[in-house]
């Protein structure tokens, strides 16, 4: 449903016609007349009044509404809010003094970010210790993978510390930047067509959506046995999505104060599938090559939002067309035809399995 604009010449072929009507005698289509000038001024006037009414017209409905301010008042029709940038936290390791014990506010430095620890910490008998930290500022830049070192901010404070420590098993997760608009205006379309139902698998979806820095989400059920429920989650600012472990304890965190009491819930991490190609590209030149590799890369990307792809899940493997991925290179401007040669059939993407984008052959 689209609110029409009248084109200039139609306007001004009806202003003309209300000139005629309301004033008997007059042609506003005659050259050096004012009351063509009046009907020229007027037709502009209608035009860009018509241009306002279209522009209210959309900010009635999220789907097409174009004000950041206005989707946010819709999605908050619903109690869904922008999801503000967070911070990255989990746990770092290294070696002290045996049995010392340190206070919380302990701050560690890494690529201009500063990290603290959020509770007290002791040293075991051989001077190992594992601290609680959380980065003072928000956003995905504040992520840190696991094993990645970390300095002590000050070391005159604390001079039994070690200089360096490392992030834990489960890295730094959790950083998300600011949400942008459209993922906010799709998480409340989804929240419109799939209102809540008491703990079903599209409320799932939605908590997990609420995470910031959850970009996609897959909820399941028999996940891991009888009466349990798995959701599969993107992260926005991993490679491929894929989440780390600290990334899926801030959802877990988050739904398990949300979820009905069942058997048992899990917040799973795809495990990425590479899809390796074989295409012979005509014209195959150096230029549509590049074009072609860039615009695979961008359908290979599962946390956009209008991606079709998705990890398959239980009782229901995902299989990728070959028809999709013809499709792709085959709106690179430049491409003439190609012969998609490997994978022969479409490959089949069992629980858990995400496709991602592999190595590109050339024949």
């Amino acid at each position: 449903m689209a609110f029409p604009i009248r084109s200039l010449d139609e306007i001004s072929a009806s202003v003309r016609g209300a000139i005629r009507q309301y004033l008997p005698g007059t042609d506003a289509s005659l050259m050096q007349n004012v009351l063509r000038v009046i009907g020229k001024v007027v037709t502009l006037l209608s035009h860009t009044y018509e241009l306002r009414q279209q522009w209210i017209f959309k900010q009635l409905f999220l789907t097409t509404a174009t004000s950041p301010a206005i989707i946010r008042l819709h999605a908050a029709e619903y109690r869904i809010l922008q999801k503000p940038a967070s911070a990255a936290a989990g746990a770092v390791t290294g070696t002290a003094q045996a049995h010392a014990t340190y206070p919380a506010g302990v701050r560690f430095v890494s690529a201009g970010v500063t990290y603290v620890t959020t509770a007290g910490f002791t040293a075991n008998a051989v001077g190992q210790f594992t601290a609680s930290v959380q980065a003072e500022s928000a956003g995905a830049a504040t992520n840190r993978d696991a094993a990645a070192e970390l300095l002590l901010a000050d070391p005159a404070l604390y001079p039994t510390l070690p200089t360096v420590v490392a992030v834990g098993a489960g890295g730094l997760g959790g950083g998300a930047d600011i949400e942008s608009i459209e993922d906010l205006r799709a998480r409340g379309l989804k929240r419109k067509a799939s209102p809540p139902q008491g703990g079903t698998l599209p409320d799932y979806e939605n908590w997990a959506l609420e995470v910031p820095g959850v970009v996609s989400a897959w909820a399941a059920n028999f996940a891991n046995g009888i009466g349990t429920v798995g959701v599969w989650i993107l992260f926005d600012g991993r490679p491929n999505g894929i989440p780390e472990a600290g990334d899926l304890a801030a959802v877990d965190a988050y739904i398990e104060n949300l979820r009905l009491v069942r058997a048992g819930y899990f917040t799973v991490a795809p495990v990425a599938k590479p899809v390796d190609l074989t295409i012979a590209l005509s014209p195959d030149t150096s230029a549509n090559r590049t074009a072609v590799t860039d615009a695979l890369t961008t359908f290979f990307d599962a946390t956009l939002q209008d991606t079709r792809l998705r990890p398959g899940l239980p009782d229901d493997p995902f299989t990728l067309p070959l028809a999709w991925i013809s499709e792709v290179i085959s709106t690179v401007p430049g491409e003439t035809g190609h012969v998609l040669t490997v994978p022969a059939t479409g490959p089949v993407f069992q629980p858990g399995e995400l496709p991602v984008l592999g190595a590109i052959s050339w024949s």
